[in-house]
């Protein structure tokens, strides 16, 4: 499945991911496959499962996809960061994707072991709890997970409505400068690999049809490439409505007003 075959079908499934960032992780993915770099993806915080969908895509036959939610214990998601619904996400799994190879974690992010997810991890997903000591506790689940040559994903680094998520970032690089360094800075995550890989990352070829441009941003003392969206949906009303799920309703009272 393409990228515009994925946002078609899971247009209706509800969850954050950003078009212009399901590109970037189909691009890593590429680049991955042309670096003969295998192993297993994993994902913390899955909601119902909007980007989980598409790593199952992204994953080979052999390659284990595994996801971590607290699901409907959300007593325990502290800082109301989204709201897993286990049901909802298994639905959605197996209308969306095939999972063969899936292995879901009903459990605080912070009770996660090796065993759980691998130590040969390629691809790793951080979406889950918010707060700066989550967003440190995740990197360092994604350090022991990951491959040498893997990437780490992170949500929301530069998200306004979150601003704990970069303190835990900025947190975790400066105690432990040595792990990761930025790869790309998308549209709203941030990917980052071993400072050892990450610049064969940065320079590999992304496809040309990518619906996005690259910039190159100082940050973190490295030099980053940014993916820059050709067309700036805030421009243009209806279709920032659509791409935040306003209602109908709402949608045709923006028409009346801004047509």
């Amino acid at each position: 499945m393409n990228v515009s075959d994925y946002l078609n079908a899971t247009r209706h499934v509800e969850g954050w991911f950003f078009p212009i960032d399901a590109h970037l992780f189909a691009a890593v993915n590429v680049m991955q496959k042309q670096m003969n770099v295998r192993g297993n993806l994993f994902e913390i915080g899955v909601h119902h499962g909007k980007t989980a969908i598409f790593l199952a895509h992204l994953a080979s036959p052999h390659e284990i996809l595994g996801v971590c939610d607290v699901f409907d214990r959300q007593e325990l998601n502290v800082d109301h960061s989204g709201g897993g619904d286990r049901a909802l996400f298994e639905k959605n799994m197996s209308v969306y994707a095939c999972a063969a190879n899936l292995r879901v974690f009903a459990k605080p992010s912070s009770q996660l072991t090796t065993e759980d997810t691998t130590t040969t991890c390629r691809f790793f997903h951080i979406d889950g709890g918010h707060r700066p000591q989550d967003v440190y506790t995740d990197l360092e689940t994604a350090d022991r997970a990951l491959l040498a040559d893997g990437v780490v994903a992170v949500d929301d680094v530069f998200n306004p409505n979150w601003p704990s998520v970069s303190e835990g970032v900025y947190r975790f690089l400066s105690e432990r400068p040595k792990v990761f360094a930025p790869v790309f800075i998308g549209g709203n995550k941030v990917l980052f690999a071993r400072p050892g890989m990450a610049q064969r990352y940065r320079v590999h070829a992304l496809p040309h049809h990518a619906p996005f441009d690259l910039g190159e941003k100082e940050w973190l003392g490295y030099s980053v490439p940014t993916v820059i969206r050709r067309a700036w949906v805030d421009l243009d009303p209806l279709a920032a409505a659509r791409l935040h799920f306003v209602p109908r309703t709402w949608r045709d009272r923006l028409r009346r007003y801004f047509l």
